[in-house]
């Protein structure tokens, strides 16, 4: 798996990305809706696109394809625990590519590339990915993590060591 910093190259790319993983979350929270133009609402791609922002915006590549994002908050991240180093936000695998463990060499190479703390958040009506990164982050840690529920949802803390 190739973690990818995201460039203004990369602008059409993840900008239809991340309109599918909205698309996707909308079944899970009220919050996600289409506005008159048929944009998907809210719309955070500009912050994470914002090089002055304490966050790490990543494409995920297998085998030469484009296979989804990650999208990292790295402290002073607002949008997190003071007490952590390390938000995993955003996190999208295409539906072509789920179920063939993608998600699962992504999600390892980016806790790997950034060491420390970290937090990961689900929606608590996204059942899926409360069983994906349950099992995932079990795998990742070997059963040593802590699982609480947070004013923003079920959230697992772990530290990870490259």
């Amino acid at each position: 798996m190739k973690l990818i910093p995201i460039t203004q190259e990369h602008h059409l790319l993840i900008t239809r990305l991340y309109a599918l993983y909205l698309h996707d979350l909308s079944e899970f929270g009220d919050g996600y809706h289409l506005d008159e133009q048929g944009q998907w609402q809210p719309d955070y791609l500009p912050y994470w696109l914002d090089a002055d922002q304490p966050v790490h915006p990543l494409l995920l590549q297998d085998k030469g394809r484009y296979v989804g994002f990650a999208f990292v908050g790295e402290k002073p991240f607002p949008y997190m625990n003071r007490e952590r180093d390390y938000r995993l936000s955003e996190f999208f695998i295409a539906r072509p590519y789920r179920r063939e463990g993608l998600g699962r060499a992504a999600a390892f190479a980016v806790f790997d590339r950034f060491p420390g703390v970290w937090e990961v958040v689900e929606l608590p009506g996204n059942k899926p990915a409360v069983g994906f990164w349950q099992k995932t982050i079990d795998a990742y840690t070997s059963g040593n993590y802590r699982e609480t529920m947070e004013e923003d949802g079920l959230t697992q803390v772990f530290k990870s060591v490259a």
